[in-house]
């Protein structure tokens, strides 16, 4: 029987399976970590000034940007294997209904459970905000501020999967410095309202310098991109990040987490000894991430003012914890169902076809057509933290020029 070629270092053939690797839930826990703070030492505070003053302050804004970047990078992984459709299916099945569900559990607890004068919100607010146009219609309210990157991904996503098996090769490159450089020459004309305007906050064009430089890191990760270009691009992302934001600090931060990225991309596993005795709670906080980042910030301010009169230090106990506990049970009884009724059917029929068609063959003496393993979502726990450059194939990926 003929032996499988050696594969690039950068690439492990199917044949091989695959481990999840540690140091990507790591950095997910780290930037959702950076959320949590920030929100509750610096935005609560500033925006409730009757809760207690915080232990200390961190104010910088960067871990939502970088949940973005990490997101994207992972997109690619998943578009690189084909199926876009599939793909753009299993990702809204993911992220739509927890966010709905939080959006509503949100919006009743600061229309019902908010100290008075906390919040405005009517049903219509809800209603645009589920639908993911609150960023399409300036008079709308937020029911939660940190849900503006969910229609920005979304959007991500859908651009990614139109444009997975199109833009190829060199389009690639100018495609990632586009949208670098892009948003920078739309913004004069942002300053009054009208339709450029509308489709620039709308669509989050100003986010798109994050998109650009995860495809960036998976593009370099999988030695199609160099070590030149990558910090030509990963420079002027940062720098557009920090005309976009006005924040000189935070994007400061966030350069210095993409070092860890670009590390954790490719790099060696962090497979060492102080991190591996925590892996169990280390893949069970990144496990429940997303549900913590939907949750945490308007339902833990009600929280912390039920507490405030047990002191700082009480606030942020309780915000945190009512973070990873209503993260967890968003996760464990919405997030994981809502996507296997979602996604069942279909996964369902392709294992029948393909047992099928592999017991046709093994019957006429045949090899299967492919030992490939059946595709996963991105989010899959044996997939969502491996890096992309041990789960290709051994043949160059199409590229995916697309967009937590």
């Amino acid at each position: 029987m003929a032996t499988p070629s050696a594969a690039p270092p950068n690439r492990v053939l199917h044949l091989v399976p695959t481990q999840r690797r540690i140091n990507w839930d790591v950095l997910r826990i780290l930037a959702v970590l950076c959320v949590v703070l920030q929100h509750a030492t610096h935005a609560g505070p500033s925006v409730h000034p009757e809760l207690s003053a915080p232990l200390f302050v961190f104010d910088l804004e960067f871990g939502a940007s970088a949940l973005v970047v990490i997101s994207a990078f992972f997109a690619c992984a998943s578009l690189a294997k084909g199926a876009p459709a599939r793909f753009l299916r299993h990702r809204l099945a993911r992220l739509i209904p927890a966010y709905v569900v939080a959006a509503t559990c949100t919006y009743a607890v600061l229309r019902y459970a908010a100290p008075p004068g906390w919040s405005h919100l009517e049903p219509r607010d809800l209603l645009f905000n589920a639908l993911m146009l609150q960023n399409w219609f300036p008079e709308v309210r937020l029911v939660d501020f940190s849900y503006w990157t969910l229609p920005v991904q979304v959007t991500g996503f859908a651009a990614g999967a139109l444009l997975a098996s199109r833009v190829r090769g060199p389009a690639v490159k100018a495609l990632l410095w586009t949208l670098v450089a892009g948003p920078l020459l739309l913004r004069s004309w942002t300053a009054e309202p009208g339709l450029v305007r509308t489709l620039y906050d709308g669509l989050g064009v100003h986010r798109a310098q994050l998109f650009a430089i995860g495809i960036a890191i998976w593009l370099w990760s999988r030695s199609r991109l160099g070590d030149r270009h990558l910090f030509a691009l990963l420079t002027s992302s940062l720098l557009a990040q920090a005309v976009h934001s006005a924040d000189l600090a935070s994007t400061t931060a966030l350069g210095v987490l993409l070092v860890g990225v670009c590390a954790a991309a490719g790099g060696p596993d962090w497979d060492v000894a102080p991190v591996r005795a925590l892996r169990r709670p280390i893949r069970w906080l990144a496990g429940i991430s997303y549900g913590v980042y939907l949750v945490h910030q308007e339902i833990g301010y009600v929280v912390m003012a039920s507490v405030s009169t047990f002191g700082p230090l009480a606030e942020l106990a309780a915000f945190t914890g009512t973070a990873v506990l209503l993260g967890w049970l968003l996760t464990r009884f919405v997030e994981r169902p809502a996507h296997r009724a979602l996604t069942a059917n279909r996964r369902t029929a392709v294992v029948g076809l393909l047992l099928t068609a592999q017991s046709h063959f093994g019957s006429v003496g045949a090899a299967p057509s492919s030992r490939a393993p059946l595709w996963r979502p991105v989010s899959h726990p044996s997939t969502s933290a491996a890096a992309p450059l041990t789960t290709g194939d051994a043949s160059p990926a199409p590229v995916s020029a697309q967009p937590r």
